[in-house]
C-alpha cells in the first residue's frame, strides 16, 4: 500500500513536470550598455575652452589620487592605478598653455556619454564673506557651531562591506540610538552652554546659507579673517526652503533663486525662521587654514572649475565635460540667460541636495561677486564623464562593433 507522503511527493512531481512543459519560453534578456564612447570633436565648446584652468584643478585633486592604494576602487571606473598615470603625468606639468593642457586631456581620456542621453539640474554654490566675532554681542548674536559631543557618526562599513563609505548620524537617548537634533531644536537652544561657538554672526540667514553653502569666511572686528569648514550634519535630510515658497506662490519657480529667497526673507522677516526650520539638516565646522574652501574629497575649490556631485555615480577626482548654461540678475524681477556654459570642470565636492546621476554644483569662488554668479544658476544640462582610455575600453568593450 503505497503511504500518503509518498501519493503527495508524487502529485508534486507530476505537476513541476507539467509546469516546465507548459510554462512560457524564457526569452532573452537584453542587456542595455550604460556608457558609449564619443569623441572629443562632439564636445560643444571644447576646442576654445581654458583647458589649463581645468588642468590646474586636476592637478590638486592628483596630489590626493596619487595617494591612494593602486588597488582601491574609483566607484565602477577602474582602480586607483587606472588613474595614476594621468595624475603622474600631470603633476610634472609646470606651467602649460592651454592648447598643451587640451592635448593632455585627449592623450590619457576617452569622453563617455549615457547610452541613453540625460539631462539633470546644475546650480551654483560659493563661499559666502560676513562679518562676524568671536564673542557674542548685541551686534552678533547668531552662532556657528563646531561638531558636538553626543553626536555620533556611524560607519556602516564595519558592518557590512556592501555600505563602505556610508555612515549614519544619531545620538544616544535613553539607551537608544536615534537621529540626532533637527535644525529648529537647535536653534530654539539645545546646544547652548557647550562652548561649541565658533564665531557669532549678525543674522540667523547668514549661518543658515552659509550652512547651504559648506564653507565661509568670517571677517573679524580686528580684521582677522576666519575660514570655516564642513566638519559634519546632523544627518537629517536636506529641504530645498524655495520649494516651499513656489508652493506657497510667494515665488514664481521661474523666478526661484538664492537672491529671490533673500528677498522674500527681508520683506518677511517675522516668518524666516519658520521657513527655514523646513530644512532640518544642520551643519557643523570646523576652523580651517588656507584661501581655499575645502570639497569633500579633502583638496582646495577651483571657482568656475570645480563642482559638487553625487559620488554615488561618480567619483570625486573625476574630469567632467560640462553642457549647460549660465545667467545673471539684471534687476530683482528678471534673470537674464548670457551664454552656454561649456567647459571642463573636476568633481571635487558634495552636497546634500546634490543627488542624482546627472546633477551638478558648479563652485563660483568667494564673496558678493561669487554669489551673483552662482545665486541665479538653475538650468538643465548634462556632462560627459573624461576617463582613462583603458577604463573606457573596458567599460564599453562588449557592445563595440
Amino acid at each position: 500500500m503505497i503511504q500518503k507522503s509518498t501519493l503527495t511527493f508524487l502529485f508534486g512531481l507530476f505537476c513541476l513536470s507539467v509546469y516546465y512543459v507548459l510554462r512560457p519560453p524564457i526569452e532573452d534578456v537584453q542587456i542595455i550598455p550604460t556608457y558609449k564612447i564619443v569623441s572629443f570633436d562632439q564636445l560643444e565648446g571644447w576646442n576654445i575652452d581654458d583647458h589649463d584652468q581645468a588642468l590646474q584643478s586636476f592637478k590638486i585633486s592628483c596630489e590626493r589620487l596619487i595617494k591612494y592604494p593602486d588597488d582601491r576602487e574609483y566607484n565602477g571606473f577602474g582602480v586607483a592605478l587606472d588613474w595614476k598615470e594621468a595624475c603622474q603625468d600631470a603633476l610634472a606639468m609646470a606651467m602649460p598653455s592651454s592648447e598643451k593642457a587640451k592635448r593632455f586631456f585627449e592623450e590619457f581620456f576617452s569622453p563617455l556619454s549615457f547610452y541613453e542621453p540625460e539631462e539633470g539640474l546644475f546650480t551654483g554654490y560659493y563661499a559666502p564673506l560676513y562679518k562676524g566675532s568671536r564673542e557674542r554681542t548685541d551686534k552678533f548674536k547668531a552662532p556657528l557651531f563646531g561638531v558636538p559631543e553626543d553626536l555620533q557618526a556611524i560607519n556602516l562599513g564595519l558592518f557590512d562591506q556592501r555600505l563602505s563609505g556610508r555612515s549614519i548620524v544619531g545620538e544616544v537617548t535613553g539607551g537608544k540610538f536615534v537621529p540626532y537634533k533637527d535644525r529648529k531644536i537647535i536653534d530654539m537652544g539645545a546646544l547652548e552652554n557647550q562652548d561649541l561657538e565658533l564665531v557669532w554672526l549678525e543674522k540667523p540667514e547668514e549661518t543658515f546659507f552659509l550652512q547651504i553653502q559648506g564653507s565661509g569666511f568670517i571677517e573679524l572686528e580686528d580684521g582677522d579673517v576666519v575660514h570655516l569648514g564642513y566638519a559634519q550634519r546632523n544627518g537629517r535630510p536636506y529641504r530645498a526652503i524655495g520649494q516651499y515658497l513656489i508652493e506657497s506662490g510667494d515665488v514664481a519657480r521661474e523666478d526661484m533663486s538664492l537672491q529671490a529667497i533673500l528677498d522674500w526673507m527681508a520683506k518677511n522677516p517675522e516668518k524666516s525662521n519658520e521657513l527655514m526650520w523646513k530644512n532640518p539638516s544642520y551643519v557643523f565646522f570646523q576652523e580651517r587654514t588656507g584661501d581655499k574652501p575645502v570639497g569633500s574629497l579633502g583638496v582646495g575649490l577651483t571657482p568656475g572649475r570645480s563642482l559638487a556631485v553625487d559620488r554615488e555615480f561618480i567619483p570625486l577626482g573625476m574630469p567632467l565635460w560640462l553642457e549647460t548654461y549660465q545667467e545673471k540678475e539684471t534687476d530683482k524681477e528678471n534673470l537674464e540667460r548670457i551664454s552656454h556654459l561649456n567647459r571642463l570642470v573636476i568633481a571635487q565636492d558634495t552636497g546634500g541636495a546634490i543627488k542624482g546621476k546627472v546633477r551638478g554644483d558648479v563652485y563660483w569662488g568667494i564673496g558678493d561677486e561669487a554669489e551673483e554668479k552662482a545665486g541665479p544658476m538653475k538650468d538643465i544640462g548634462t556632462y560627459y564623464l573624461l576617463v582613462p582610455k583603458n577604463v573606457a575600453h573596458a567599460l564599453t568593450k562588449e557592445f563595440e562593433k
